[in-house]
């Protein structure tokens, strides 16, 4: 997730299962940790909202660990994010 300066043309509407070659900007909803209780409530990484106001609705996504402390101090709710190298699942 990167803060997006420009609109892309692509929208959530036209997103497809499998890995994406194609970027998407999009309203940032929110976002928060995700742990896992069952271990000690160890940190597995970043649970967000996404909003596409274009065709009214809200996309679920998932940063895990390994790339949550990269992308974690360029979050920011409520902003637009360009999304890059993604899988739709």
């Amino acid at each position: 997730v990167k803060p997006e300066s420009r609109r892309t043309s692509h929208n959530l509407e036209s997103l497809r299962l499998g890995l994406s070659s194609q970027s998407i900007a999009s309203g940032f909803l929110r976002f928060w940790d995700s742990l896992n209780f069952k271990k000690y409530r160890e940190f597995v990484g970043i649970t967000v909202f996404f909003l596409d106001e274009n065709v009214n609705s809200v996309i679920h996504g998932f940063t895990p660990v390994r790339h949550a402390n990269h992308y974690m101090p360029s979050l920011k709710a409520d902003s637009i994010v360009k999304v890059d190298r993604f899988e739709v699942a």
